[in-house]
């Protein structure tokens, strides 16, 4: 019985220790990646996608992650992780726009 509670938490830790990770780095301090609002989900494009308005200088990281297998399926998982926790801090970024 508790053999599939601790896989289970197992998995539920590294689920969330893995999702979030473009809102992490998007609202780093002393950084600027995408718009005032959404950055998370900002930087999970400019990450996959290399745009010039996404992507703030930061090129080779998004040849890096797909020369790797696992970035691109991690940032699109982490996607809608992203998009849910920049959408909460909305009221945030609207007052710092505002400053």
């Amino acid at each position: 019985m508790l053999k599939p509670i601790s896989r289970l938490f197992v998995l539920a830790v590294l689920v969330s220790a893995l999702a979030g990770c473009g809102t992490l780095f998007g609202r780093a301090s002393g950084s600027y990646f995408g718009p005032d609002y959404y950055s998370g989900t900002a930087y999970n494009f400019g990450l996959l996608f290399g745009s010039d308005d996404l992507n703030r200088g930061y090129f080779p990281a998004t040849l890096w992650c797909w020369a790797s297998i696992a970035c691109p399926v991690l940032t699109v998982y982490s996607m809608p992780v992203d998009f849910v926790v920049d959408t909460v801090m909305l009221p945030r970024d609207l007052y710092e726009a505002e400053r």
